[in-house]
């Protein structure tokens, strides 16, 4: 009997029934989507850490090598080192690697280097996660340089390098677990064992060593790193965590999904208003039917039933249809996992996760219209058969009279009277317009403050205009201070500041020693801004990021002190302040110069400039680019996007994404209303178009009443998306090593053109509705 009910109720209420269920469906794909991505992320990098072995401790190191030192390690600590391996790497500048049409990788941020697959772990897979098996002539290049350069199977990279030559032709792709993500700054290109050997024979490149260590089970990472440290082993460079491959491997996707979660959720509370919405009209236009109902003895349990089986059937068949479109949203946002982790994402995690998010949605719509439809209870027979009549005068006769108006146009003046006397009604339409307003707002503040220069301050960069970067070469020390005399005789360079990179023994908050990466310099040319406390300005200061500052880290807070071994000598460094830096895993500190320099552990030099505004930029990058042919001049925008590439080019696809969704949103919800409003309403326009009104002067009427709640409803909704998604998006990142975002809008966008065009969508929606309304035949809805 109810399903017959709930189908005649559907008939007659075909759009109001279509919108909830539109509504309802958006928010499973959505949800469904976010866990579909979550399982997949899951399952990709797991498979693809499975094939690949990585190892649970590398460290980096460029000069001299003593493996046999390596081993007697791994003899001392059999207990807790399972495999050795070590990796030798050529390190070979992009200016020397020419593809295409005389192009080369100079413009590069990434380390390259040339290696041969390793024999026990941490391989190199392909795009099918099959350990690659190189031919001699040929080369596999990492999916970062495919995507970048546009590099295809078949192209031909030729290596030109101190009178060396050597052609290779692009094999297949490689997929390299430990160093996929464009946030670790090197990337591996293999070949075969006898192209090496060539190379190696022309001294071609730099020899740079990874140092790798798979560890038993129970193995203590802590132990080992200390150990190594210890021994006085090889050590130039930075040392890695297995842990944080995972991290960066997954980084990327899962900044998609936190965003996709939130609007999801935020769709849930949509069509929860909508429902609300709908229920009223429905209650006030069934009141006589449920008089009746009430009057012939029908128990309040059925009557709630009538309404909630409808819902029931609608959220069901929503969450089927949602659930089944979420397959084609998650295709859309798994490219780059399919690229990067795994091409066969067809595991049954990803299916039994994804009912998570209907299931969830139907019981929390159950349950809303639970607590709704408790409105019914509290009407009596008498009260629903009467009701009509009592809502016709009830209040509306003496509040906002007519006369009162002195300024107003009488259309403008009655829309906001309607607003002022049906407040409750209005209300959750002006709460889903700020809704609304926050999922369209909120991906593009997120978007542009990535896209923008200032965002190099969360990875502990101070904003400057270029960036300069020695890494470990021969002649490195010599080439750094060749380019700062230069810089300093440099007209054109408006100011510059230099910074030396070292690894430097540290005291733990549990008393031992640990080593960390502490830069050196001036900070107060290029200042970072900073969570708490300053830069360090005077000697015997340092400053932490707040990953290193952290219980996982050092566990310090400003005002603390900070052990320190410089020279073997131990030093006493006042904690001045904590900044952010998702690089190097979050963990680096920042130091004067008067700290000194651990001379045998240098990593790298970094110069940062500003440029004068009469000088040509990028003849400026040029020439400096040309001079030092193995530093790495950027851009600090182009650094910044080359970082943090994939993530910005999927948080563009959220911001398309988001935009359709709000509007969407505000299209449904707005002809919903305004049929619901005029429906109710049909009586007195009548009464209005028989007195003389015309259509237009009734469509103003609404469109003013709308606009009274959209206008303020898009202010606070963008005030939301500034200051509550600055605090979301902090929580998430927290975990990188970011803990205070601070949003970069672009003023014209937030302010203007994403208002503009949601007014006029809105406002061509109310037009519409309007029209189709009061074009009615007059007779027709008088006499009923």
């Amino acid at each position: 009997m109810f399903l017959k009910i709930v189908m005649n109720d559907v008939r007659r209420k075909k759009i109001i029934t279509a919108t909830v269920l539109v509504f309802i469906a958006m928010a499973v794909v959505l949800g469904s989507s976010a866990t579909n991505i979550i399982a997949n992320l899951m399952q990709s990098i797991a498979q693809l850490k499975t094939h690949a072995v990585p190892s649970d401790l590398t460290q980096m190191h460029i000069g001299s090598y003593d493996q046999g030192a390596v081993d007697a390690l791994v003899a001392a600590l059999g207990e807790h080192i399972a495999e050795q391996e070590t990796m030798y790497l050529l390190n070979i500048e992009g200016s020397d690697i020419h593809f295409g049409a005389n192009r080369t990788m100079v413009d590069t941020v990434q380390d390259i280097s040339f290696v041969v697959q390793n024999q026990k772990f941490d391989f190199i897979l392909d795009l099918d996660n099959r350990k690659l098996d190189i031919q001699a002539g040929e080369v596999a290049v990492p999916i970062y340089f495919m995507k970048t350069y546009g590099l295809s199977l078949g192209d031909v990279l030729r290596i030109e390098s101190r009178g060396f030559r050597k052609e290779f032709v692009i094999s297949e792709y490689a997929r390299d677990f430990e160093m996929n993500s464009a946030l670790a700054s090197s990337k591996r290109f293999v070949i075969n064992q006898a192209d090496y050997d060539e190379m190696l024979e022309h001294q071609v490149g730099e020899m740079e060593y990874l140092i790798e260590f798979k560890l038993h089970e129970h193995g203590d990472l802590r132990t080992v790193r200390n150990a190594y440290r210890e021994a006085g082993l090889p050590s130039n460079g930075p040392t890695i965590e297995g842990r944080l491959f995972s991290l960066f491997n997954a980084l990327s996707d899962a900044a998609v999904v936190m965003v996709i979660v939130l609007i999801s959720l935020l769709l849930v509370v949509v069509a929860s208003l909508c429902i609300r919405l709908t229920f009223l009209a429905t209650i006030d236009e069934d009141l006589r039917e449920i008089g009746v109902m009430k009057a012939m003895g029908i128990s309040k349990k059925d009557i709630r039933n009538v309404y909630l089986t409808k819902y029931k059937v609608v959220a069901t068949i929503a969450g089927v249809l949602g659930y089944a479109l979420s397959f084609l949203v998650v295709r859309a946002f798994n490219g780059n996992m399919r690229l990067y982790l795994s091409s066969d994402l067809s595991g049954s995690l990803q299916y039994v996760l994804s009912l998570f998010a209907p299931v969830a949605i139907y019981l929390i719509v159950v349950l809303y219209c639970r607590s709704v439809l408790g409105r019914i209870d509290g009407i009596s027979a008498t009260e629903a058969l009467r009701s009509d009549i009592m809502q016709r005068g009830k209040h509306r006769k003496y509040r906002f009279p007519l006369l009162k108006n002195r300024f107003l146009d009488t259309s403008i003046y009655m829309g906001l009277r309607d607003v002022a006397t049906r407040i409750k009604l209005y209300r959750l339409l002006f709460f889903i317009f700020i809704v609304c307003t926050f999922i369209a707002i909120l991906p593009l503040n997120v978007f542009n403050t990535m896209n923008s220069p200032k965002f190099s301050t969360y990875m502990g960069i101070g904003q400057c205009d270029v960036r300069i970067d020695l890494r470990k070469t021969d002649t490195i020390t010599a080439d750094f201070e060749r380019l700062l005399a230069e810089l300093e005789n440099d007209s054109d360079i408006e100011k510059h500041a230099a910074y030396i990179t070292c690894s430097y023994p540290a005291m733990t908050a549990d008393g031992r020693w640990d080593y960390i990466l502490i830069e050196t310099g001036d900070f107060s040319v290029f200042p970072l801004q900073y969570l708490e406390g300053t830069a360090p300005a005077e000697a015997g200061e340092i400053s932490l990021s707040f990953a290193q500052a952290s219980a996982d880290g050092l566990d310090k807070k400003v005002g603390d002190t900070v052990v320190v071994q410089v020279g073997g000598v131990e030093k006493q460094l006042k904690v001045s302040g904590i900044y952010q830096d998702i690089t190097n895993g979050g963990k680096t500190a920042k130091a004067g110069a008067s700290l000194g320099l651990q001379h045998d552990a240098i990593l790298w030099y970094m110069v940062n400039l500003d440029i004068a505004l009469h000088a040509d930029v990028s003849a400026k990058m040029a020439h400096y680019q040309s001079t030092y042919a193995s530093a790495q001049v950027n851009g600090i925008k182009e650094y910044a996007r080359q970082t943090m590439g994939n993530i910005i080019r999927q948080m563009g696809a959220i911001v398309i994404g988001g935009l359709a969704i709000a509007i969407v949103v505000m299209v449904l919800i707005t002809a919903l209303f305004l049929k619901m409003l005029l429906s109710k309403d049909m009586s007195q326009i009548a009464i209005m178009r028989s007195i003389g009104l015309s259509a237009k002067q009734i469509e103003h009427q609404y469109l003013a009443g709308t606009m009274a709640v959209l206008l303020p409803g898009i202010i606070l909704g963008i005030l939301a998306a500034d200051y509550l998604g600055e605090i979301l998006v902090s929580m998430a990142m927290s975990s990188m090593g970011a803990a205070s975002i601070r949003f970069v809008g672009i003023a014209w966008q937030t302010w203007l053109v994403y208002p503009l065009l949601i007014i006029v969508v809105v406002g061509i929606t109310l037009s519409l509705s309007c029209k189709i309304a009061v074009a009615e035949d007059l007779s027709v809805v008088l006499r009923s």
